[in-house]
Order: C-alpha cells, then sequence, then structure tokens
C-alpha cells in the first residue's frame, strides 16, 4: 500500500510532467487527443517516480501548503515548456516574415497546430522544424531534460528568482534574432528584387510594376527558399541541440 507522502509526490511529479507537456513542443499541439497527453503524463510520471525522494513532502495532501506547491510545480513545468518551445516560435516568426516579403502574407490561414493564423511559409517551416525534431529524435532529448530536471531541482524546490526572470527575457530576444537571422538571406534577395523593379519603373513607366512585382517576388523568393532549405535544416538541428542547455540553465536558476 502506497503512502499519504507518497501519494503526495507522486501528484506533485505528474503535475510539473503535465504543465511540461501542455506547454512544450510536439506534445501541446491540439492536434493530439488530449487522452494521449493525460496517458504520457501519467506512464513517465510513474516511472520518474521511484527516483524522487520521499522526504520532500512532510505536509497533509489537504493543507494549502500541499496546494502551493501544486502550483509551484505547474508554473515550474509551464516555464521549461516555454523554453523548450521557443526555437519552434522563431520558426514561425521567420516564415512569417519570410511571408510578409514574399507577399504570402495575405493568403494567411487557421493553422490548427498553433491555434492562430499564419502564413503558408510559416506553416512550413513549423512542419519542418517538427520533421527535424523527430527525425534526429530530439523529442528523446526533450524528454530526458524534463526527467534530469527533477535531480536538479527536486519537487517544490523551484524557486523564482532574478537570474531565472533575466535567462527568460534573453530567451525570448535570442528567439526574435535568431527568426530574423533565418530569414535575411531571402528578406536581401527581396531588397535587391526591390531596388531592381524600382529601378525599372524608372526606366520603363509605361511597365505596370505593381503589378509584375507580385509573380516576380514570388518566383524568386520560392527559388531562395528552395536553396536554404537544406542549409535550414543544419540551422535546425544545431538550434535544437541548444533547448537542452537552456532548460538546464533555466532549472540551475530557479534552484
Amino acid at each position: 500500500m502506497f503512502e499519504a507522502g507518497q501519494i503526495a509526490i507522486f501528484f506533485l511529479v505528474l503535475a510539473r510532467i503535465s504543465a511540461f507537456f501542455a506547454a512544450g513542443p510536439v506534445f501541446s499541439m491540439p492536434n493530439i487527443p488530449g487522452l494521449v497527453k493525460i496517458g504520457l503524463s501519467f506512464t513517465l510520471a510513474v516511472i520518474v517516480f521511484p527516483s524522487v525522494s520521499a522526504n520532500t513532502v512532510n505536509y497533509a495532501m489537504d493543507s494549502w501548503e500541499y496546494v502551493f506547491a501544486l502550483l509551484r510545480e505547474v508554473l515550474f513545468g509551464l516555464a521549461l515548456g516555454y523554453v523548450a518551445t521557443l526555437v519552434f516560435n522563431a520558426l514561425i516568426f521567420a516564415g512569417s516574415l519570410i511571408d510578409l516579403h514574399i507577399g504570402f502574407f495575405m493568403s494567411s490561414i487557421f493553422d490548427p497546430m498553433s491555434g492562430s493564423m499564419a502564413g503558408i511559409i510559416s506553416k512550413f517551416l513549423h512542419l519542418l522544424g517538427l520533421a527535424v525534431l523527430l527525425g534526429f529524435n530530439g523529442h528523446h532529448i526533450i524528454i530526458a531534460a524534463l526527467v534530469r530536471s527533477y535531480q536538479v531541482v527536486p519537487v517544490n524546490s523551484a524557486k523564482v528568482s532574478a537570474a531565472s526572470a533575466l535567462f527568460l527575457i534573453k530567451v525570448f530576444a535570442q528567439m526574435i534574432l535568431i527568426g530574423v537571422q533565418i530569414a535575411a538571406p531571402l528578406i536581401a534577395v527581396m531588397l535587391i528584387v526591390d531596388v531592381t523593379l524600382g529601378l525599372l519603373a524608372r526606366t520603363a513607366p509605361q511597365i505596370n510594376v505593381f503589378m509584375l512585382g507580385f509573380p516576380i517576388k514570388i518566383i524568386f523568393g520560392l527559388l531562395t527558399l528552395s536553396v536554404m532549405v537544406p542549409v535550414m535544416v543544419r540551422i535546425i538541428y544545431s538550434l535544437f541541440s541548444t533547448i537542452e542547455q537552456d532548460m538546464l540553465t533555466l532549472m540551475r536558476g530557479m534552484t
């Protein structure tokens, strides 16, 4: 029979894992059934539970201290999931910049995976990121980092500090920078196309440059994107290798 303290610890472990799966990459997609998420969270909690010390919780499950402990675990799990998802947010942001400069932004459609409006290139980069993550077993690395969090930050010991808050802001700013860097080559090509069309409009005013610019931008944009994709796969893979390090840095800042 399980003791009350062990049951209390199990639900704390489950709270952190469930919150991470609710905010983390891949597992938080709306098209994944809720029963699958619950089952995966419960299974992982059962696996992790034996390695968690039973002396970390010494109060009753019906006390306010236990409620605050659950809330702390949920917030910590959401923070870990937020950090792990920022790479995908960078890809979506880069795709939105590319859509804006190519001319696909006006054809934005509702993306059921992100639950928001997304352009064609933005959705393509999101799917490319998912393919790279699953292809190189990145989801295993993320789950391993989540399991390791119970060693770095034991149950009911996470603390919000100035260092952790500053790190979250830094990671968010880095996500914006990465998105701009990914889209920079295509933006440069679009700038050259715009300058060329401007010179053409000055030398041949009878040509409707405005209508001519739409197909030209799309053609050069897709050609540039086709050249960028092989290199982009390597860039995305290198970005995913930093997820585990970012999660570990956040854990150390909240100890």
